[in-house]
């Protein structure tokens, strides 16, 4: 019996579509040597690649605060989480 969690990092995706339409995206998949869910996949990629990331208001601030010479720097990622209060192999 197959349990809720056992593909926990997969999900499946259902597309509609006809016969003719599931072959000709199988062809396209196929001169590129993908599957169906590589091709669709990559696509996806490509997309959210090509999208100019625009930093919120609250890193805008950050940036700017260490441009004028504000913030904190650490010597280590030890130090860094210690600082913050944070016990890393908790």
């Amino acid at each position: 019996m197959a349990t809720q969690h056992q593909h926990q990092d997969k999900v499946r995706v259902v597309i509609e579509c006809s016969v003719d339409e599931r072959a000709y995206i199988k062809m396209l998949a196929a001169r590129k040597h993908m599957t169906i869910s590589e091709y669709f996949l990559s696509m996806a990629k490509e997309e959210m690649a090509s999208k100019p990331k625009k930093p919120n208001k609250e890193t805008l601030a950050s940036m700017k605060e260490l441009d004028e010479g504000g913030g904190q720097s650490f010597e280590s990622i030890e130090d860094f989480w210690e600082q913050m209060g944070i016990n890393p192999n908790a």
